[in-house]
């Protein structure tokens, strides 16, 4: 069961009750729901400069004063994880909404099919985000979310996990490792790499270059299968 923290930010009451009603529905699935109603988007943004964040923002895009789009920017400079999913009467800013990693775009008249659709998506994305992974090294065991994962190398049985902030040791196989971050969006790209394709900026013709401008080792057996895995992986962050 998942505790969740939602945010609904609409100038419209009758979306905030629209929206209470349907998640409502998920409380078999998730064992607490916090839901937090706001009015204007200048008031969203001042909770989270009082360090007051939400897993998921169901955001309107056209409200007096700051509209959605803008409102999206400034939450990203404070939180590039939290789900932003955007709701409007006017389809045409769809495209916008790609700029700010936005999961989905709903258009007005919410439709209770739709809503099921992409909030079951927030959901899986929700948990995929917060899932851990263990490692036991010499006595200890590590928690460690698999969103902060880089890369991981191996050598025999024993592999190195990279996060963006530090490094641990384990005893373990990568091919067991792929088997549980596969789902999370890790690829092989070598025979002692695994890679987190959040991170990844390009490929080379022998490395995989990610944002921090690190390489990390590409084979040419590798390569191909690769390849296409992240374009596919690209084509469902659009939608």
């Amino acid at each position: 069961m998942i505790k969740i923290n939602i945010c609904i930010c609409d100038d419209d009451k009758k979306i905030h009750n629209v929206l209470k009603n349907e998640i409502s529905e998920y409380r078999n699935v998730l064992s607490e729901i916090e839901i937090t109603s706001f009015f204007s988007a200048e008031d969203l943004i001042e909770k989270y400069k009082e360090n007051i964040s939400f897993d998921i923002i169901f955001l309107d895009i056209e409200m007096s004063g700051l509209n959605g789009i803008d409102a999206a920017k400034e939450i990203r400079k404070f939180d590039s994880k939290t789900i932003i999913i955007f709701i409007s009467s006017h389809p045409n800013y769809v495209f916008e909404s790609f700029e700010v990693e936005a999961l989905h775009f709903i258009v007005k008249p919410i439709s209770e099919t739709e809503f099921k659709n992409v909030f079951s998506r927030a959901i899986s994305k929700y948990t995929s985000i917060n899932s851990t992974l263990s490692l036991k090294w010499q006595n200890e065991i590590y928690n460690i979310k698999i969103a902060s994962i880089i890369y991981i190398e191996a050598y025999k049985r024993h592999v190195t996990v990279y996060t963006e902030k530090e490094k641990f040791e384990a005893v373990g196989k990568l091919s067991d490792m792929l088997k549980i971050l596969e789902s999370h969006g890790f690829i092989r790209t070598h025979q002692g790499f695994l890679v987190n394709m959040d991170f990844i900026k390009r490929f080379d013709v022998s490395d995989v270059v990610l944002f921090n401008n690190q390489k990390v080792m590409l084979s040419v057996r590798k390569r191909s299968e690769a390849m296409q895995r992240f374009n596919d992986y690209l084509m469902r962050k659009k939608w």
